[in-house]
């Protein structure tokens, strides 16, 4: 057979590829392990190693298994064990009733064979060492000390998860090793508050394991214990071959049948997948026949009752004398008969499969966790970009009566004054272009802006007194202290970033903001809005407002602007927002008209929304994403806001996408993740 041990392992599960950054699209990846690590599932990624570990270590060792030999507290283990030693290993098993004798160890008896040739003691020691996680140690062939260390981790979990390792020739024959499991009933002083510990050792030890022998007294069989000691041994092994060693029967009519068909016995053989030829017992060998009632020796096979006086008369051991209950007194299946059928191939083949299907099974529970925590990543980003979506909205909204505001750009002023003009009625338009309402009205706001100082102008009174002295309805005014303070107080908005840091961000923001101004308007498209809100007043209210009145309005609207751009090129940033249909008194009195009149003023609204809110609120929340290391876009799905229209309607509109709009640096980062995309 070709030495396996020398084949490349394969590469790990943890090192595959599970997941690809959509965002940034900058060609990241994870490998599983890094992201169970996101996931908080480092210990799931510690098991996945260990399963491939021993998976490759099985593998390894496909001519070497192990047998464990496990149970209940003084139910018969040691002398399980001791039968297939030789008499210098038996002398080396303490042996007896009560915890002074018994087994505080991991145990593992092997062929001599595999300590004596190198590179099979090297294989055996590194699978030990990832199945309890540490050393090694040798146990003493002296007997008493042996015995010491058999007893050392009594009381001292650290001792209990150092294995201990012995050779013994007799073992050659078997071509297997034997584990001598501690109980898992005795409770350690030192174990805390943890569950069992013991119990938790034994299931790790499980996984180096090829086949199970469990001994437990047959009075025993209902305690809880021995349901969770073969729990434990399945969903670490589920494939492994498990025998049932049931010891100490009480020779009585009709054994044994009557334990083999025992409620009990059944319900465990079912739950946990044993055969019932793999059920072995053995009676209470203290127990003779007396006053007509069978003792152990008419219960047992005869062969095996005489190889039983035989042993003793020649070396004084009595050990439990277990043979297949379900061939009756007629049985030649004794424990070393039962050995004998073990193939090492078959029995690591299955063992293989065992750890096969243990990996799988952690690899599936992996990916469901990556999954998980993908969409939970997803989720929190979209949460926090949902909160900065509504900020930058409200930004753009009236506070008192939720209707759009719109940014003065005095590009867009004067285009809509022109537009004004072209469309005005003919008996205002000579009127309108001789008083020239729009460029009196900006001299006039800009000459009185002069005299403020937005520098030093508690920034509330500088937005009172340009509402009033503008003549503008509604006024917004922000600099990047006031956004990063009311921002800090948002529950989305991570509460360990100092104001500070907000405020450099929102620094870059309204920079950027006021530096990409939307340039270009349509006339035709803002020749349709005038026109429509000219058509939409009565003659009176044409010339009772007057032309001069709506555009001197506008030019209300371009001083605005202008206190920004001077604020910009004074070294500070200034936000400013406004509402125009509310600036414009043509549209107040629509609004509040009676009839159709109100229906102008919704329309003249909304395509101010379509030509100035929503391009405007884009560019600020694409540029704010960008500064908050947040997407643009998460999905396909369109970003929708909404508004109140001047007759109290909320309404709800699609945010366009600023393609022209280049990415600028991120400032301060609001999350480190990223938007994740699982692997198929």
């Amino acid at each position: 057979m070709p030495d396996s041990s020398a084949a490349t392992p394969p590469p790990s599960p943890l090192e595959s590829i599970v997941a690809d950054s959509q965002w940034p699209d900058d060609g990241t990846t994870l490998n599983l392990q890094q992201a169970l690590t996101k996931a908080g599932q480092t210990e799931l990624s510690n098991e996945i190693h260990r399963a491939q570990s021993n998976l490759e270590t099985a593998r390894a060792m496909l001519d070497r298994p192990i047998i464990a030999v496990t149970g209940q507290l003084n139910a018969g283990k040691s002398s399980v064990v001791a039968s297939f030693l030789s008499k210098e290993g038996q002398a080396r098993i303490p042996r007896g009733e009560g915890s002074a004798t018994a087994t505080h160890r991991f145990v593992y008896w092997v062929p001599q064979s595999w300590l004596d040739q190198p590179d099979k003691k090297a294989t055996l020691l590194d699978l030990m060492t990832q199945a309890h996680g540490g050393q090694v140690e040798f146990l003493d062939p002296d007997p008493e000390k042996s015995a010491a260390q058999y007893r050392s981790g009594r009381d001292h979990l650290d001792q209990l998860a150092t294995p201990l390792v012995a050779g013994d020739p007799a073992l050659e024959p078997l071509g297997a090793a034997i584990l001598d499991c501690p109980d898992v009933q005795t409770h350690d002083h030192d174990a805390g508050d943890t569950q069992n510990p013991r119990l938790e050792f034994l299931a790790a030890a499980s996984r180096v394991c090829s086949a199970f022998l469990m001994v437990w007294k047959r009075d025993a069989i209902r305690d809880r214990i021995c349901h969770d000691m073969l729990s434990a041994i399945r969903s670490r092994m589920g494939s492994a071959p498990l025998f049932l060693l049931v010891n100490m029967i009480r020779p009585e009519p009709g054994q044994p049948a009557t334990t083999l068909d025992d409620p009990d016995l059944t319900r465990l053989l079912e739950s946990f997948h044993i055969a019932r030829d793999h059920v072995f017992g053995a009676f209470d060998f203290m127990i003779e026949s007396r006053n007509g009632r069978p003792g152990w020796r008419e219960l047992t096979p005869p062969a095996m009752v005489e190889g039983f006086d035989h042993r003793v008369s020649a070396t004084g051991d009595e050990f439990p004398t277990f043979f297949r209950l379900s061939e009756g007194t007629a049985s030649t299946t004794d424990l070393a008969a039962l050995t004998t059928t073990f193939q090492a191939a078959e029995l690591q083949k299955v063992k293989i499969a065992s750890h096969e299907d243990e990996l799988t099974h952690l690899q599936r529970t992996a990916r469901s966790s990556t999954e998980e925590w993908i969409k939970e990543s997803r989720a929190s980003i979209a949460a926090t970009r949902d909160g900065l979506l509504k900020f930058c909205t409200g930004m753009m909204t009236d506070r008192s009566t939720g209707e759009p505001l719109q940014i003065p750009s005095i590009k867009f002023a004067n285009a809509l004054n022109d537009s004004f003009i072209r469309t005005a009625p003919l008996a205002l338009k000579f009127t309108l272009k001789l008083a020239k309402p729009f460029d009196s009205a900006l001299a006039n706001g800009k000459r009185w802006l002069k005299k403020l100082n937005p520098f030093n102008t508690k920034l509330s009174d500088l937005e009172s007194d340009v509402k009033d002295r503008l003549n503008l309805g509604s006024v917004r005014l922000a600099n990047a202290q006031s956004l990063a303070t009311e921002m800090h107080s948002q529950r989305w908005c991570p509460a360990y970033i100092p104001i500070e840091d907000l405020a450099s961000a929102w620094s870059s923001v309204v920079t950027e903001f006021n530096a990409h101004p939307i340039e270009n308007f349509d006339p035709t498209s803002l020749d349709a809005i005038t026109k429509s809100s000219w058509e939409s007043m009565t003659a009176k209210q044409r010339f009772s407002i007057g032309g001069r009145s709506v555009l001197g309005a506008l030019g209300g609207v371009a001083a605005l602007g202008g206190l920004v751009t001077a604020a910009v090129d004074g070294g500070a940033t200034l936000y400013a927002a406004t509402a125009i249909s509310s600036a414009i008194p043509g549209v107040t009195a629509l609004a509040i008209g009676i009839g159709g009149m109100s229906v102008g003023a919704v329309a003249f609204q909304n395509e101010l929304i379509k030509k100035n809110t929503l391009p405007y609120l884009s560019r600020l929340f694409a540029l704010a994403c960008d500064a908050f290391a947040l997407p643009r876009k998460i999905a396909d799905s369109p970003i929708n806001v909404e508004f109140t229209d001047p007759s109290g309607k909320q309404t709800t509109h699609n945010l366009p996408e600023p393609t022209d709009l280049p990415s600028t640096p991120r400032v301060t980062p609001l999350t480190e993740d990223r938007l994740w995309k699982a692997r198929d």
